[in-house]
């Protein structure tokens, strides 16, 4: 019997298939957007106005440092308009070390406004304006929004001199110059003749002042009298031509009576006096000429002329 040889063949082992490596995706940079700007309360952007330009506002502050009179007033000019005049007053406060009298901002137009206490300054005090108006929503329209820039928010501040006044009276034709209160000087004068009266109120020295001074009867232009004089010791206090200053042509009605074209006119030695004394912010008071001051004509001293009920008026508070 013959033997059958079976051959068994062992299954193939199974291929080692090699594992996927798989790369991992970068992970995406996130660039953080900038926080916005946060503003003051109650002057927040709302979800509405996101889309909105946002311009900053300058304000500039007059005078902002030196020494002036007691009658200098506070200047704020801003470079956009202003809307929101209440809150933008609440950013500027007048301070001192020293005790002020009541005073109100008064707005002048969208701009400007005007800082001016009830009475004269004190003499010899710092006077501060501090402003907080960086940030502070101050107007916006239906693209824009306007606040305070980041210069807003800081202290001017500028000083008053001693105290001087002088007091003209047109029925006794007497300047009386009163330093710190006291008086130190009486002089004669004399004041604008019918036709051409002096103005009464309060006028503030503006600090321009010449030696000498050139008026003519053209600029006034006149036609029916003629004069040229050069003018000793002139020193301005109205815009439309109103000056204090010697009148060596005058002597014989100066302290007795009314002729000149509305200045006020002194003696030489007088005149010299005022012209070496005063500055700028300096008050003179005139009274009894029967013509009103007005308050547009030399600002802002001017603004004196404003009762103060009618000044408080102009306040947005």
């Amino acid at each position: 019997m013959g033997l059958s040889l079976l051959l068994v063949t062992a299954p193939a082992a199974a291929e080692t298939l090699p594992t996927p490596t798989t790369t991992p995706s970068p992970t995406p940079t996130v660039t953080p957007e900038p926080e916005p700007e946060v503003l003051p309360a109650g002057s927040e952007i709302g979800m509405a106005e996101v889309t909105k330009t946002v311009e900053r506002v300058r304000v500039d502050v007059s005078p902002s440092a030196g020494r002036f009179g007691v009658g200098q007033l506070i200047t704020a000019k801003f470079s956009a308009p202003v809307r929101f005049r209440a809150k933008a007053e609440q950013a500027m406060t007048i301070t001192s070390p020293d005790p002020l009298p009541d005073g109100s901002w008064g707005w002048i137009d969208s701009t400007t406004a005007v800082y001016r206490p009830k009475e004269f300054w004190p003499g010899r005090t710092k006077i501060n304006v501090e402003l907080d108006l960086r940030k502070v929503r101050l107007n916006s329209d239906d693209t824009t929004i306007w606040v305070g820039g980041k210069t807003t928010s800081r202290v001017d501040s500028f000083r008053t001199a001693r105290s001087l006044i002088a007091r003209i009276n047109a029925s006794n034709h007497q300047m009386k110059v009163f330093r710190d209160g006291k008086l130190v000087k009486v002089f004669g004068v004399s004041l604008g003749k019918p036709g051409f009266a002096t103005r009464s109120g309060v006028k503030i020295i503006t600090g321009e002042k010449y030696r000498w001074q050139r008026m003519t009867s053209d600029q006034l232009g006149l036609t029916d009298e003629y004069y040229d004089l050069n003018v000793p010791y002139a020193v301005r206090i109205t815009p439309s031509g109103e000056f204090v200053h010697g009148a060596p042509w005058a002597v014989s009605r100066i302290g007795q009576w009314n002729g000149s074209h509305g200045c006020t006119n002194l003696n030489v030695g007088p005149a010299k006096w005022f012209f070496n004394h005063v500055r700028a912010g300096d008050v003179t008071v005139t009274t009894n000429t029967g013509r009103s001051m007005e308050t547009w004509n030399g600002t802002p001293g001017s603004y004196w002329n404003y009762s103060w009920s009618q000044w408080k008026a102009k306040s947005a508070l």
